[in-house]
This record gives structure tokens, sequence and C-alpha cells, in this order.
């Protein structure tokens, strides 16, 4: 049987690995970080969850074999208590990397959803582990949040094995991504269960 729990700081190191073995040749990693960029992959993994698990919105199974990391966006956009995070994430990557994930990060943001909805960033499983059904029970913590709230959940992805995946978890909505300079991106979308029941 899977164990699934919310995520700690001590999930860090473990967590890290398998996020930045998971995306290893993802075509939004390769485009933001650059091929094979095994360093700055490891800093990237870590800046996404330092940036989440305060909140409580990262989920592990077998202790960060695998992890879903979401956010809560809410209808009103609110102030963040992981601003020093990015900065240092810059400095570390250099600006070449950082003037990428912009770009990315803009257009993704441009084509995205309204709010509020529940955003899955990150929903790795350590290459060693796969097939073993972890990541659709990472996943289903945070699914069952957002229907409990009437929200939507939002994913994008560059990789096209990922839209069948996600289209089997309910993810049954695709939205490309436009004016992007990088790998053909979508947004994918699962309605709330309890989207019919939450005010409009």
């Amino acid at each position: 049987m899977v164990h699934v729990r919310v995520a700690t700081t001590r999930d860090r190191e473990r967590v890290v690995e398998s996020v930045s073995l998971a995306f290893q040749g993802d075509p939004a990693w390769d485009f933001i970080l650059g091929v094979d960029n095994v360093a700055a992959a490891t800093i990237f993994a870590a800046a996404l969850f330092d940036g989440r698990v305060a909140r409580g919105t990262v989920w592990v199974a077998d202790g960060g074999a695998a992890v879903a990391m979401w956010d809560r966006v809410a209808a009103e956009p609110g102030g963040s208590d992981t601003d020093d995070i990015w900065p240092q994430f810059r400095v570390s990557v250099g600006d070449e990397v950082w003037a990428s994930l912009e770009a990315y990060d803009a257009a993704v943001k441009a084509s995205g959803p309204t709010r509020p909805y529940w955003y899955l960033g990150v929903l790795a499983t350590h290459p060693d582990r796969r097939g073993e059904g972890l990541a659709s029970a990472v996943l289903r913590p945070g699914i069952a949040a957002a229907d409990i709230e009437g929200w939507d959940c939002w994913l994008e992805t560059s990789t096209t094995d990922n839209v069948a995946f996600y289209a089997g978890r309910g993810f049954v909505e695709s939205t490309p991504v436009v004016d992007l300079d990088g790998p053909p991106t979508w947004w994918l979308r699962r309605p709330s269960a309890g989207a019919a029941a939450a005010p409009g």
C-alpha cells in the first residue's frame, strides 16, 4: 500500500532528487534550464519545493519517491512569503536561465486560467519507482482539496505523453499556450467535482 502524506522540510533532499531525475529530458525544463543542465535542474527542483512546502500543499508518496506540488491560486493575488527564493535562484543559475524562465512563465500565464483554481506545478516520480501507481496516489489529496472548495485543477505540460496520462485522471480539457518561443505546451483542466454546487 502506498503511503501518502503532507511533505515537510525533512523531505527536501529526497524530493529534489526525485524531481530532478524525473524531469531529465522534459521539453520545458530543457528550454528553461538548457539540455542536460543537471546542476540547474537540482537548484530549480529545490526552489519549487521550498516555495510550497510551508503552505502544506506538497504531498509525498513513500517518503519522496513521488511528489505532487500544488499552489492554491486564490481569486485575489496575495503577497508571497517566499520572495527571497527566486532572486537566489537567479544568482545561482545565471541570467540566461533566468531569462528563459521568465519568457516561459510569461507565455504560460498569458494563456492561463481565470482565478481561483488549484495549480499542479510539479508531479514527479523517481525513475526507479515508475509504474507502481505512486503518481496517481500522490495526486489525489490535492484534487480532493480542490473539490472541497469547488475549484478546478489546472496544470501545464510540454510532454505529449502527459496529456493522455492526465486525461485518465480527469484533466480532460486542453488549451494550447500561445506566443511561446519554445516547446509546444498545453494547459490541462480538471473540472471540479464540486463545481456545480459551488457559487459562481
